[in-house]
Formats: structure tokens, sequence, C-alpha cells
């Protein structure tokens, strides 16, 4: 599948000639994902978890469903490992001040990279200070890049965490 079939699943991208790159804040969404969310606010808008009446019952079954499809998709082993959060920034909190505060002991290793977004720096900061273990960086070379050498030197057998963003917003080539 070429970019331009890609391209044709998203409405903003029809008529337009740009690359959207920041997907870290705000995601475009393809149509089936918008005929999905329209469907259900049409069918299907009530608080899953949270009624014993039909719909609320009904969207308890889809959102279920669709913790089903997404372990499936990833081979999780358990529909329990299928966290639903609303950004990045709230899972990452919530990774941190559930598991890193739980798990983390003194003088374990988190490992992050240079490259990292406020919202993958600041919790591992405060939970890596309160379990007295060590927040380590991990440095990119002039390509903008994590060596091997520099992977290899960073993560440890005391290294209990590692988290690294897959494209960074925070880098600028002058």
């Amino acid at each position: 599948m070429d970019i331009e079939e890609i391209r044709k699943d998203f409405p903003i991208l029809q008529n337009k000639k740009m690359t959207y790159l920041d997907s870290g804040a705000t995601t475009q969404k393809p149509n089936q994902v918008i005929k999905a969310v329209q469907e259900f606010y049409e069918k299907y808008n009530a608080n899953p978890h949270r009624g014993a009446y039909s719909l609320s019952m009904e969207a308890t079954e889809i959102y279920e469903n669709t913790r089903t499809k997404i372990a499936n998709f990833i081979n999780a082993k358990d529909t329990e490992e299928i966290i639903f959060a609303k950004n990045a920034t709230e899972a990452l909190n919530l990774i941190a001040y559930s598991y890193g505060i739980s798990n983390l002991k003194k003088d374990d290793e988190v490992v992050i990279s240079i490259m990292e977004h406020h919202s993958n720096l600041v919790p591992w900061q405060k939970v890596t200070k309160e379990t007295e273990s060590h927040l380590k960086y991990m440095y990119i070379n002039a390509e903008f890049e994590i060596s091997d050498k520099e992977i290899e030197s960073k993560i440890t057998d005391k290294t209990k965490i590692v988290g690294i963003t897959h494209v960074s917003n925070v880098l600028r080539n002058n």
C-alpha cells in the first residue's frame, strides 16, 4: 500500500498537501475510526460499567469486546493487560505512579532517553526520587539516534523500566 492509498483514509488530508507531525498531541483519525465513533454515539452512547440498564450494558459489552480485540491483535496473554487511557500523558503517569511507586526499590534503575517529552520525564523524576531508585538518560548522537553502545552501557541488570519515545517532538535541528 502506497502513501496515497493511506492518505485516502484520512478526510483531513484530502485536497491538502501537508504532512502532519503532531500526533503526540492529537492524532488525525481515519474514516474507519470516525465512523466507529459516530456509530457509538448514535447507537450505544452510555457509560460502560456504570449502569444496570440495557444501553449501559451494551456500551460495556462494546468496551470489553474492544479490549479483547486489542489483546488478540497484540498477542497479550490476558485482556486485563489492556488498559485504556485518554492520552500518553495519562498512561505514563498511571504507569509511574502505580507500577513504578509500588515496584521500584532503592538502587533500581529507570532508563529514558534525553529526547523525552516532559510527560515521560517528570513522573520518573518524582518516582525515582521517592523510591530512591536512579533515573538514567540515554543520549543521542549527531544523527539524533541512540547508538547500540549507548543502549548497552545504560541498560543494566538493575534496570527495571525503560521508557523511550518512538518519535520525538522535542528535537530541533538548527
